[in-house]
Order: C-alpha cells, then sequence, then structure tokens
C-alpha cells in the first residue's frame, strides 16, 4: 500500500469532524484568522446584507477536553504496526487538527435581490500528505439554496489542456458512504457534515468520471441542463476564472470539479455551491461572482420534470411515450382524413392514376426488376461481345479433325508422328485392358485343401511336358 493510501486509511479511522469544535461567535470570542475571514467573505455584499449574521467558529478553549480525547485517539492508532513507516511523518498531525479547528468558520448571510434568502460562506482547512505532513488553509467556499428544482445534479469542473465545461452526474453523487438524517429538520445548506461530504466528493474518482465521460462520449453537448448553462457566455466567464486544485498545485490529476448544483425534490430547492482554491484576496469576490451567476441562471433552466429512480411519468391521454420518456403525438383517423384534404388543396398538380395505369405498371414490374432498371435481350448481349472485341469476328474453339489423341494419355498427335511424345505409346496401338484381380477364395482352419479337376487342355499340356522331359 502506498503512502498517501495508508495516510487516508489513518485518516478514515480517526474520524475527525470539525462542525463538533464550532461555536457561536456570540457565545465565545472567535480567532483572529476568523474574523479576518468572516470579514473579506461578507464586506463583498454590504450593501444586500439585511438583517443579523450568524457566525461560528472553531474553539479549542471550550473544547479542551474534546481535542484530548481526539489526540489520544491518534496516539493510539500510531501504536498500530501498519504506520511503523509513518510514525516520524504522523507525528504532528495532532498538532494540525489544533490548527484545522482554529482556522474553520462558518458564516449564514441573510441577503436581499438575490437568488437565495441565506448565502453562507465556509472556510476549507485541509491536511495533505505528499511525502511530508502539511496543513492547507486556503480553500473557501459559497453557498445557498434556490427556491427552483432542476432535473438532475450538475457539476462544474476543469480538464488539462481542455475547455471547463457543466456536466450531468448519472445516478446517485459519491458522498463517500455519507447519508442524510431524514429527521433534521434544518436546511440542507446548514447541515456541515452534509456540505463536508460534498466538497469531499469533488475528488473522489467516481465524480471525475462523470465530467470525463460527459467531455469524451459527448461531446460537450446532450444535456438539457448543461448545454443550456454553457451559452451563458458571462456564466463561463465568470466559472473559467475560478481557482480549482489543478492551479494550486494540490492535485496531481488532470482533472478538478469545483462546483455542484443539487436538486432537493422534497423542499422543491436546489443546493449550489462554488469553491476557490486561491491564495490570492480577490478569492472571495470570484467565487462569490460565479456562485450567483450560477444560482441566477439555473433559477432560468426550461422547467423539467425531475424523475426519482424507477419513477414513470403517466403519458398525457392519446399520447404514446416512447421507452426513452419521449411523447410522440397521435391522431385519429379524422384528424388524418382532414390533413389529406388540406394537402390536396394546397398541392393541385399531383398526379394521380386510374386502376388501368395501376395494371399496366404491375404487368411492366413483373419482370421482377426494379422500375427503371436498363436490361438486354440475347440478341443484344452478343452484339455487345463483339463489341468488346474490338470489332473482331473470333470463331469458337474446336477439335482438330487431322489430330489424333494418344490411346493412353491423350495427348493430341500431329500428322506424321509414331509415338507419343509424352508416354512413348505406338501410334494407333491398342488402348491396354487393365488386369482384373481374381478374389482369393478364404479357407477355414477346419477345411481341407481339395483336389482341382484339370480339364482337357491342361490335360494335355501336361503330356507334352512329360515328352519333353524324358
Amino acid at each position: 500500500m502506498s503512502e498517501q493510501k495508508l495516510f487516508q486509511v489513518f485518516v478514515n479511522k480517526i474520524e475527525f469532524d470539525p462542525a463538533e469544535y464550532l461555536v457561536s461567535s456570540k457565545e465565545h470570542e472567535l480567532t483572529d484568522f476568523q474574523k479576518k475571514t468572516i470579514e473579506s467573505a461578507t464586506s463583498i455584499m454590504k450593501e444586500n446584507i439585511i438583517g443579523e449574521i450568524q457566525s461560528f467558529g472553531g474553539n479549542l478553549k471550550t473544547n479542551e477536553e474534546k481535542v484530548k480525547e481526539l489526540e489520544n485517539k491518534v496516539n493510539e492508532e500510531l501504536k498500530n504496526e501498519e504506520y511503523e513507516d509513518l510514525k516520524k511523518d504522523l507525528k504532528n498531525y495532532s498538532k494540525l487538527l489544533r490548527e484545522i479547528i482554529e482556522k474553520t468558520c462558518v458564516v449564514i448571510i441573510p441577503v436581499k435581490e438575490m437568488p437565495w434568502v441565506n448565502v453562507l460562506f465556509r472556510t476549507i482547512p485541509r491536511i495533505i500528505f505528499n511525502k511530508r505532513l502539511e496543513l492547507l488553509d486556503n480553500a473557501i467556499a459559497y453557498y445557498g439554496e434556490i427556491k427552483c428544482v432542476i432535473s438532475r445534479p450538475t457539476i462544474f469542473g476543469k480538464m488539462k489542456d481542455e475547455k471547463p465545461l457543466f456536466a450531468p452526474i448519472m445516478g446517485p453523487i459519491d458522498l463517500g458512504g455519507y447519508k442524510l438524517d431524514k429527521s433534521q429538520t434544518d436546511p440542507k445548506s446548514q447541515i456541515y457534515s452534509y456540505i463536508s461530504a460534498i466538497i469531499n466528493s469533488f475528488d473522489s474518482i467516481i465524480t471525475k468520471n462523470h465530467l470525463a465521460k460527459y467531455h469524451e462520449g459527448y461531446q460537450r453537448h446532450g444535456d438539457p441542463i448543461c448545454d443550456f448553462l454553457m451559452k451563458n457566455n458571462e456564466l463561463m466567464n465568470s466559472m473559467e476564472k475560478v481557482t480549482s486544485g489543478i492551479e494550486s498545485n494540490r492535485l496531481s490529476s488532470d482533472i478538478a470539479i469545483f462546483s455542484i448544483a443539487i436538486p432537493h425534490t422534497n423542499e422543491k430547492t436546489t443546493l449550489l455551491l462554488v469553491t476557490d482554491e486561491g491564495k490570492d484576496p480577490s478569492k472571495y469576490s470570484r467565487c462569490f461572482e460565479a456562485l450567483l451567476r450560477f444560482s441566477a441562471e439555473s433559477c432560468n433552466v426550461p422547467a423539467q420534470q425531475p424523475q426519482t429512480p424507477g419513477q414513470v411519468i403517466p403519458p398525457s391521454p392519446g399520447a404514446v411515450r416512447t421507452p426513452g420518456g419521449q411523447e410522440l403525438k397521435t391522431w385519429t383517423a379524422k384528424e388524418l382524413t382532414e390533413e389529406a384534404e388540406k394537402r390536396m388543396s394546397s398541392q393541385p398538380d399531383i398526379p394521380t392514376w386510374t386502376e388501368d395505369d395501376l395494371t399496366k405498371f404491375a404487368g411492366e414490374r413483373g419482370t421482377g426488376l426494379p422500375e427503371g432498371m436498363e436490361f438486354w435481350t440475347e440478341e443484344e448481349l452478343q452484339e455487345l461481345s463483339k463489341k468488346r472485341q474490338g470489332g473482331l469476328d473470333i470463331p469458337e474453339w474446336k477439335l482438330d479433325d487431322n489430330m489424333r489423341e494418344c490411346t493412353k494419355c491423350g495427348y493430341s498427335l500431329r500428322p506424321g508422328w509414331s509415338r507419343c511424345p509424352v508416354c512413348e505409346t505406338p501410334v494407333g496401338a491398342k488402348p491396354e485392358s487393365e488386369p482384373i484381380e481374381q478374389p482369393i477364395p478364404e479357407l477355414s482352419e477346419d477345411s481341407e485343401e481339395q483336389p482341382v479337376e484339370k480339364t482337357e487342355e491342361d490335360l494335355s499340356q501336361d503330356n507334352e511336358d512329360e515328352k519333353v522331359d524324358q
């Protein structure tokens, strides 16, 4: 197992959740880092803020016992032999956890004349391991809920050496096993752990594959929502300016996702979120502008009926629906007749045929050839053959009567030849007859050899042989 994967195993076992250490700014004073960050995040929308801002920050002093329990858990986990190679690198992990708590803050901002009732801001401090432990505290996120529902989750991201694009998520979002508690009545945007799971899903291979597949397989078109959003040049320019994990060098991959829109059908809302990992002060206005344009344009997306898995939309009366969900128009016999009459009146020069014309056409087509196809008679084919020979009348080849064939091999023999040049057979020789093999009678083991009766010719031949011997 690689060091990075082993580090991820360690982090998962610690189960650290910064939300457990958040306190309200009304009850406890925030750190200087938290105060400065909240001021930068809210100053860009001062004219649109109505009501009181609610801010929360991680606090070590009020959570001292929890922090000690966390540190003990870290130390106990490090005693396992599987982390032997990482113990030196992880010795400062508890110290960095304390720093994450002090740099975590969340703000709920009530606004007017904007797509949301409340817009939220939060920091995203995270510990990474790349040969050594490192704390990154530059990432931020703006998010909120609009009062309309898009048909499916939609992400925005960048691919190396390619133009950024929107892409649909086909199926559930990979939240790393996180599940919403249905008993919670708070708005989805105010559930800290849920927002954390969404932000973590941006680094999921499954989520990145949605972006890659839409870019390669569909060539940046095909989904109504994504097509609509990508036609807005101001929105695209604003989203492209956001600093992703590629520009911040946090990610080694070629794909970075930093924005998402998630519909919540039951609440009739859509949660939108944009993150920025820039280190410059302008990241606040850049990230907020991207969220504002994304939210506003999502409200203008053509209305679509969102479907839950397994849901079937009933067809309209008299309509037919394809398996893909497209509704096809149907006509009655009366409507078809009216349409035919309209076309006849608008096109009076359309040719018509009588019954005799149709019979004649059928007879012409009885040859089995398609109408208009050229065909030839036997005489025409012979004439064409002569033309292809250059006009020469070449007679067909016939056997020469003056030449004989060898009786053995069939070779043609010229006049005056006495023997076949191939098999040396004399000219005029009679064809040889093949010897007939006589079957040999089979004798059984018990049978005795019977004497063969000789004919008169055999007896006379024996007498002559005897006279010669004497």
